[in-house]
């Protein structure tokens, strides 16, 4: 049988292992998105619409990866939208490549709001 501080020491690597594994989820997690050099002339024009949305708010750059695409503008930026686990919604254009051009949120009660947005970008310019 192991002594106290014997037992102590072994336990250590584990209890390190599983530190390092939360502390790199965490790191991942909280990890802005690559963003955008560059912004096409429809992105703007649909960056600025989203911006004229009441109560939005800009959004965090870690919950990009977790957006789910919607629709592809004419210029082949893209439409994606999250909700956050209690139900914020979230909206965010990417470009050609992949990389984030704006990010926004609004609360519950501007939901509506940013859908009909939404129903107007994909109307105008797809």
């Amino acid at each position: 049988m192991l002594d106290p501080l014997n037992a102590f020491l072994n336990a250590i690597p584990p209890l390190a292992k599983a530190y390092e594994k939360v502390h790199d989820s965490v790191d991942e997690w909280n990890s802005s998105a690559q963003t955008a050099d560059r912004i096409s002339n429809v992105a703007e024009q649909v960056v600025d619409l989203l911006n004229e949305v009441e109560g939005m708010t800009q959004a965090h750059s870690r919950d990009f990866k977790n957006a789910t695409p919607r629709f592809t503008l004419r210029d082949g930026s893209v439409l994606k939208v999250f909700k956050n686990p209690v139900g914020v919604n979230h909206v965010f254009i990417a470009d050609d490549q992949g990389n984030m051009i704006f990010g926004g949120f609004v609360g519950w009660i501007h939901a509506d709001g940013l859908n009909q947005a939404i129903a107007r970008i994909r109307r105008d310019f797809t």
